[in-house]
């Protein structure tokens, strides 16, 4: 492979694992929003607007940026009847093949998601709520990221292809 795939191949790796980081965080804070939730309505009968829908997107962007590392670290849920008794050589040439429909879903998503996003800017859209937060911050981290797991699918088709090849990119 050139080195111009092994770099890519790096980038994207390391990317992966570095938003991968920061979203595991998110959990920590979605727990800290829905505790302050609890302790305002029990401890000070405060009722918060904001918090569950607070949760809810964080939680949203918790899935989001956590995709590119899962599809990575192959975490993902695959049925493995037959997969997990192939060799790995075999398992990369499946992987090479099933990584474009992968793709083809991913970029159905990306369309959609995109005209959600152009929506959400053009009209300003808010969540009907006392809060009304806008939805497009959410939905712009969504299209970000369905992006960069269309990009790490690139990246695992390469090293699928190397595999087929009996070398090891990464």
């Amino acid at each position: 492979m050139s080195s111009v795939i092994r770099s890519y191949v790096r980038l994207m790796d390391r990317l992966a694992d570095f938003i991968g980081e920061f979203a595991k965080y998110l959990i920590y804070l979605m727990i800290a929003v829905l505790l302050f939730d609890v302790i305002s309505d029990k401890a000070f009968s405060t009722v918060q607007n904001w918090t569950v829908e607070m949760a809810q997107f964080t939680l949203a962007a918790f899935y989001f940026m956590a995709g590119p590392q899962t599809l990575k670290d192959d975490k993902h849920v695959r049925l493995d009847l037959i997969y997990s008794h192939l060799s790995d050589r075999a398992k990369a040439m499946i992987d090479m093949v099933t990584v474009w429909i992968v793709i083809f879903y991913l970029s159905v998503m990306l369309w959609g998601a995109t005209s959600s996003l152009k929506y959400s800017w053009a009209t300003n859209q808010k969540l009907p709520s006392l809060w009304a937060p806008s939805l497009v911050p959410i939905k712009v981290l969504m299209v970000v990221c369905i992006v960069l797991m269309i990009l790490q699918c690139f990246s695992i088709f390469f090293k699928d292809v190397a595999k087929v090849r009996g070398k090891v990119l990464a």
